[in-house]
């Protein structure tokens, strides 16, 4: 008995013979009346449980009664893989039971609201799957978005530190991050340019001495928001990123002004989120003024949906679910402005992200998001769940953007 690795153990494509064994079965085929390479050479297959092990003669033709395999097990396994399949459940089938009641500090909620469908894995420990970048060790000819994002931010926070942008320039040019010569330099350029319109935007927003102010919130119920709000300058919150604005950038500043103003309610608290405009203008501003409502109401809405969202994934995705309540804010098709940023094209949308993928399967559709609701979650004028919880979390801040 000759035997070889005949298939690659992970995609099980077919191996050819090493040379030795090769020349051994030419010459049988060249000693013999008719070719016996194929009557003589049995593929097992790969995994335990496939039939072949079990069906009489499939692995041993010279004994057409026999299976090759005599394990329990294996029968078992086999009858199972080849019988009626069902939909795989779904990732949570019913909300987890509700934790005791507890303080939230101010920090917990807003990184939820980072990515609220992520913040349930994190409320459970579990681990997502990860992208992990290799070690690169060719010479960069051109950098992709996330790179000139990198690079943009690392000298946006220089030049705010007081850096000079000549000297942020040359220390990211030094990393070696960017492409060589003229290529390189040109880049670098385009991006410091970006850089110094931002910092200009942002500079006297920041003349007053930045302080951190600590917030105690009462929620109801024995329960309270806490935590810290900085920098704050003066009566103001300025925010500014390398990137293109987004709902994620001003939410990141709604929560800690929604914190101040319900804190201290007597002080005219604003924010300002600066960052780049989405076309090839220059840095666009967009100006938060405290609610109209009491802010403090605000939060205990915010913090309901942080409770239930760690009892189960919400369908809450931050950009599809931002697309919604601003296509309906602004009386356009909330379900065709949602399924641009969720399905993905030519570029990933919403669906393809490790949080989503493992609560709703891949390649989920819109609909999936669009259940019908539950109750406590309804909101006037939303009959789903997606647009319920887009509008509890993103019209109060909708209404209090005054530019930008």
């Amino acid at each position: 008995v000759v035997t070889y690795t005949g298939a690659d153990e992970h995609s099980g494509q077919l191996r050819p013979p090493a040379v030795p064994l090769a020349e051994l079965l030419d010459a049988f085929d060249a000693t013999t009346a008719e070719p016996v390479r194929e009557r003589i050479t049995v593929r097992h297959p790969l995994q335990p449980f496939d039939a072949r092990n079990v069906q009489p003669g499939a692995l041993t033709p010279r004994r057409p009664h026999t299976s090759f395999s005599f394990d329990p097990t294996v029968q078992r396994a086999a009858t199972v893989a080849a019988g009626h399949r069902e939909e795989p459940p779904g990732f949570v089938a019913r909300p987890l039971p509700a934790p005791d009641a507890a303080d939230v500090s101010l920090a917990e909620l807003t990184a939820f609201f980072r990515d609220p469908v992520r913040g349930f894995f994190r409320a459970l420990d579990y681990t997502l799957p990860a992208e992990v970048d290799g070690i690169d060790d060719a010479i960069a000819v051109e950098i992709d978005a996330l790179q000139e994002w990198t690079v943009g931010d690392r000298m946006l926070r220089d030049v705010l530190s007081g850096i000079t942008p000549e000297r942020a320039l040359k220390a990211e040019w030094c990393r070696g991050t960017l492409p060589p010569g003229q290529l390189g330099w040109r880049k670098a350029k385009e991006i410091l340019d970006r850089v110094v319109q931002l910092a200009a935007e942002a500079m006297p927003l920041r003349s007053e001495p930045p302080r951190a102010v600590d917030v105690d919130i009462e929620l109801g119920a024995d329960r309270r928001l806490a935590g810290t709000v900085s920098p704050a300058y003066g009566a103001r919150l300025v925010s500014v990123t390398y990137s293109k604005l987004d709902g994620k950038h001003l939410l990141a500043a709604w929560i800690p002004l929604l914190a101040l103003a319900a804190h201290m309610p007597a002080t005219e608290w604003s924010a300002v989120c600066i960052g780049r405009s989405k076309g090839r203008g220059g840095p666009r501003t967009a100006h938060l003024a405290r609610p109209e409502v009491p802010a403090a109401e605000l939060l205990k809405d915010l913090v309901a949906i942080y409770d239930a969202g760690r009892r189960e994934p919400l369908p809450l995705p931050l950009k599809t679910s931002f697309a919604w309540a601003d296509a309906r804010h602004n009386g356009f098709d909330p379900v065709y402005a949602a399924g641009q940023r969720w399905r993905s094209g030519k570029y990933p949308g919403e669906d393809a992200q490790p949080a989503h993928v493992r609560a709703w399967g891949p390649g989920a559709a819109l609909d999936d998001l669009m259940q019908p609701l539950r109750p406590g979650e309804g909101h006037p004028g939303e009959n789903n769940r997606l647009g319920a919880y887009a509008a509890r979390l993103w019209f109060p801040l909708l209404e209090s953007v005054q530019g930008g």
